[in-house]
């Protein structure tokens, strides 16, 4: 007996002098816990965190931490880290411990990880808040739509003489309020689209369609414009073997909506292309599309004669971090970000490349049911 309790002072007296000094400067929690789970050793993080004692005699580990022993008993088995539970005075917090069988017991490092679950607690409060608050926004874009768009009809009846002549000053007038409520409907309208497509009640419609026919419908609605700026303009979707596509088609159409509003803006001479293929090799392994499936998906490409600055390619489709920036081209990343999110809903991927020859705007989409 006297050599066994012998044996126990140096063991002590050994921890104390060596591991027990390093053990002490660092920031986890380390305790040794023997196979009959009583804490016999830790250090001052842990007298800290888990409020450890050595006035009592015996402290189990199972006391402390909820199904302690099973927990250690996994995290040394797998050799992972382990969720687990702290009561303390009636208190309870989350840990993640890692062991491993050592000296007869388990090495335990116990690390505090409150901070982080309150962060991720949080970021899903925050998640869920921007979610209610963009449904609420979607739910009322009529309400906050209809007032401008009143105010810009009525000031462009006024223009045209509805309510007799204008003086020359109050045309002068009557034009601004007409040309700032059109640039605000415009703004609302994207604003409120990304708020949508951000949303919880956004909801996918998938149908069967001719892809090249519907991009050429879409297009239709910009052929003014593209007249007055006196760009060349083609769509090409000659090289499609399956044009018959199931698709989530306004999440889609509203995308090349706004991809095409963007290009032909950017575009002051020159030309803007639309090019329907399916992917080819490099194209499926950027993407991470196996060749043999590659006839289930479409690539569209958006090509115009544009360049976007490299300070500028950042946050393209960022709006938040954009207006952090300036709201020079707020409007540009309400239109791409949006464009993206619909991509994504319709389990697609988004792409803009630019360089000295102009930008490229990519969207791969799957085409089949699934």
């Amino acid at each position: 007996m006297q050599i066994m309790n012998l044996g126990k002072i140096l063991k002590d007296v050994l921890w104390n002098l060596t591991a027990f000094r390093t053990l002490n400067a660092l920031p986890d929690s380390v305790i040794f816990v023997n196979s009959d789970g009583e804490i016999k050793q830790f250090n001052k993080k842990a007298q800290q965190v888990l409020g450890l004692n050595y006035d009592e005699s015996i402290i189990k580990f199972n006391e402390i931490i909820k199904d302690g022993m099973n927990i250690l008993r996994n995290s040394a088995d797998s050799a992972k880290p382990v969720l687990a539970c702290v009561s303390k005075s009636g208190a309870e917090f989350y840990v993640e411990i890692n062991a491993s069988n050592k000296f007869g017991g388990y090495l335990v490092i116990i690390r505090d990880i409150t901070k982080l679950t309150k962060e991720i607690d949080n970021d899903d409060k925050t998640r869920r808040f921007n979610n209610e608050k963009n449904a609420m926004l979607a739910m009322l874009e009529d309400d906050i739509k209809s007032p401008i768009s009143s105010i810009h009809g009525f000031s462009k009846g006024l223009l045209d003489g509805l309510g007799g002549e204008l003086t020359e000053k109050q045309a002068k007038y009557v034009q601004i309020i007409s040309n700032n409520s059109h640039d605000l409907y415009v703004f609302m309208s994207k604003f409120l689209q990304f708020s949508k497509a951000e949303s919880s009640i956004y909801q996918s419609d998938y149908h069967n369609c001719d892809i090249t026919e519907t991009l050429k419908s879409v297009a239709s609605e910009y052929e003014g414009i593209i007249k007055s700026k006196n760009l060349e303009f083609d769509i090409d979707g000659n090289s499609l073997e399956k044009r018959n596509v199931n698709i989530d088609l306004p999440s889609v159409k509203e995308a090349f909506k706004n991809i095409l509003e963007v290009a032909i803006q950017m575009t002051e001479s020159g030309y803007i292309s639309v090019k329907l293929n399916h992917p080819d090799e490099d194209r499926c392994a950027k993407y991470g599309i196996e060749p043999e499936k590659s006839l289930s998906f479409v690539e569209i490409t958006v090509t115009n004669t544009a360049t976007i600055p490299e300070e500028e390619k950042r946050y393209l489709c960022e709006p938040y971090a954009q207006l952090e920036k300036g709201k020079k081209n707020l409007l540009r990343a309400l239109s791409l970000g949006s464009a993206s999110i619909m991509i994504k809903r319709a389990k697609g991927l988004f792409d803009v490349y630019s360089d000295t020859n102009g930008t490229r705007f990519t969207m791969v989409l799957p085409v089949e049911k699934r």
